[in-house]
């Protein structure tokens, strides 16, 4: 078994690596060009069941009580649930991966020795082996494997297998040592000192790596202890730069973009809520970001991303343990439609939206889809939160300008057309600015019934700008302008340049003027709703019909969703449409759609039972 699952790894590895070498720019390339529709839903709820141990899920997932594992599937649950009737499992390399983060500005971690020392240590092959039984590669980068933008494969050197030698070397000639002969090192100051590494009590793989970073330590002769510890508690000290030494945390992407290399780990972030987890402060790194953020050619900055990289591997703010094949478990007697999104795998945005019941089962249309969700969401305030337990929630509840369609491309949502311009393009553009002009859907309902127009957007933008520490506003620094020339056109100006322009906009959830203006801008962190009793002003497919605190969120279909399909009333169930072209079994000619084909085969690996 563990034989055949390294195959796959290496099989979709392969293919990865084989996309990004016909061309890094091809993602770029590619944008807008989705064939896929965001027309849904099909059911009339989706719930999500907080069910913390995984063992649990996988018995309510067999017992038919769940539809969906709604978190990454422990392998060690594979046999079983391939034994099982009805239930499929789908992988995908995930685009993210587990890690610690290490407290940079605490002694002696500030050390840079220390931290590489760590590195050196920990055993990330074992981890791949042993706990996740061959279904990961081990990583380096912090920006994926499956990147385009990633140095991994450049690298000169890789933490990949424990090196204690290299580590005891790099402790010894930064003067850890071992002074009073307890059989642990002090710090170069002469003082004792120990490391916590804390991991997440609801997550057996957390508490394993976290173990293996505890025996690394131990190894190193560093005193050392894992703890696994509440996951919103220490989220919420990460969140607020208060005192830790090493936390194991784990990060989605859900596009290919960099540009929160340069806020992720910027020096004048290191107080800022909600941003450098790791305090995290270098001057040679911040001397790169001004190009990875305002170039405007992809080679100037593909090179900024990688020399960022090599700062950060060698730096080591955080140590990044792997980059999974995300395992995916559903059932098959009820529902049919399951999307297994390149970010996401099936549990996703996607297929709530393309999920249906099956003919037997009076299909398409109707039914209550349930997904577990390994902890309870901790707001309703979609700016305030970074847990992916909430966001599988929230997603579906807001819209953006642009969104990205289960391949990677962007898809249309609010916007149905846009256009990009400096001065090169339109004179009336100052030198060196950018405009960017959308052209709103004119059919776009909040869930009052108010519609959604381009005062919106321009409001909402200004918003996460204006609002103080929001993080939300990320990218808009530059923006000097948002506002509607019409009621469905929105005008975005910046002052530079940059790559990343659109997408630091169009990316961004839109929420209704009527709502927030009378919230104001120092109130973005305290709103903080208490749905169904509270109605929430949304937008998405979705809104809050019912919400227990520490059992279950209900969202029912939200019959004003401006891509809904046209429900039969008269039970002539139709076949579901608006499904996309299967590009994998499509004749492509060119470059472009060659990648595209090595793009799904690398990352959709689907098996099932």
């Amino acid at each position: 078994m563990m034989n055949n699952r390294r195959k796959a790894v290496g099989l979709t590895m392969a293919l990865a690596f084989l996309f990004m070498a016909v061309s890094p720019a091809m993602i770029s390339a590619e944008t807008g060009t989705s064939d896929w529709s965001k027309a849904g839903p099909y059911i009339d709820k989706v719930v999500f069941d907080v069910i913390q141990s995984q063992d649990q899920t996988v018995v309510a997932l067999l017992d038919g009580e769940l539809d969906l594992i709604g978190s990454q599937v422990d392998p060690s649950f594979l046999p079983q649930l391939e034994e099982a009737e009805n239930i499929e499992i789908a992988d995908v390399l995930r685009n993210g991966y587990g890690y610690v983060t290490l407290n940079t500005r605490k002694y002696p971690l500030n050390e840079t020795a220390l931290r590489r020392a760590i590195a050196f240590g920990l055993d990330k092959q074992a981890i791949s082996d042993d706990i996740w039984d061959g279904l990961s590669v081990p990583q380096d980068s912090p920006v994926p494997q499956v990147n385009p933008f990633s140095i991994e494969d450049q690298m000169t050197y890789h933490y990949y297998e424990a090196n204690i030698e290299k580590g005891n070397d790099l402790l010894d000639a930064a003067g850890f040592l071992d002074t009073d002969d307890d059989g642990f090192r002090e710090a170069p100051n002469g003082e004792d000192f120990d490391i916590l590494v804390e991991c997440a009590q609801s997550s057996e793989i957390a508490i394993e790596v976290g173990q293996k970073v505890a025996d690394a330590l131990e190894a190193l002769s560093v005193e050392a202890e894992s703890v696994p510890t509440d996951f919103y508690e220490y989220l919420n000290r990460l969140y607020y730069h208060g005192d830790y030494d090493i936390v194991f945390l784990g990060s989605n992407f859900n596009d290919f973009d960099v540009d929160w290399l340069a806020y992720e780990f910027w020096s004048e972030y290191t107080d800022e809520p909600l941003w450098n987890f790791a305090n995290f402060a270098n001057d040679s790194y911040d001397g790169w970001r001004d190009q990875l953020l305002h170039a405007t050619e992809y080679d100037d900055v593909y090179e900024a991303a990688i020399e960022m990289q090599r700062i950060l591997t060698y730096q080591v703010p955080y140590i990044i343990c792997y980059e999974n094949i995300v395992l995916s478990a559903y059932r098959t007697d009820r529902f049919e439609g399951f999307i297994n999104d390149v970010s996401d795998g099936v549990p996703g945005w996607w297929t709530n939206m393309k999920v249906h019941l099956k003919d037997s089962e009076g299909g398409p249309y109707g039914g209550t889809f349930t997904w577990s969700n390994s902890l309870d969401i901790d707001t309703f305030n979609l700016m305030v939160t970074s847990s992916q337990y909430s966001v599988n929630i929230l997603q579906m509840m807001y819209d953006k300008l642009i969104d990205v369609d289960p391949e990677g491309h962007d898809v249309p949502d609010l916007a149905e057309s846009w256009i990009v311009e400096t001065h090169e393009d339109n004179a009336d553009i100052p030198d060196g600015h950018t405009r960017i002009t959308f052209n709103m859907l004119q059919n776009a309902t909040w869930t009052d019934g108010n519609p959604i127009t381009a005062e919106d957007a321009a409001f909402t933008l200004n918003y996460y700008r204006d609002s103080p520490g929001n993080p939300s506003g990320s990218g808009l620094d530059e923006m000097t302008a948002a506002y509607a020339p019409t009621p469905y056109t929105l005008e975005v100006e910046f002052s530079t340049e940059s790559y990343w322009h659109l997408h630091s906009v169009a990316y961004k959830n839109i929420i209704p003027k009527h709502v927030f203006e009378d919230i104001g801008l120092q109130g973005w962190n305290e709103y903080s709703p208490e749905p169904p009793s509270d109605a929430m002003v949304t937008s998405g497919p979705f809104n809050v019909s019912e919400y227990v605190a520490g059992e279950f969120t209900e969202l029912s279909y939200n019959p004003l969703y401006f891509h809904r399909l046209d429900r039969p009333t008269d039970g002539d169930m139709t076949t579901p449409g608006a499904t996309p072209t299967n590009l994998t079994l499509a004749l492509v000619a060119g470059a472009v759609g060659a990648a595209v084909v090595i793009l799904i085969g690398g990352y959709v690996l689907m098996r099932q039972r």
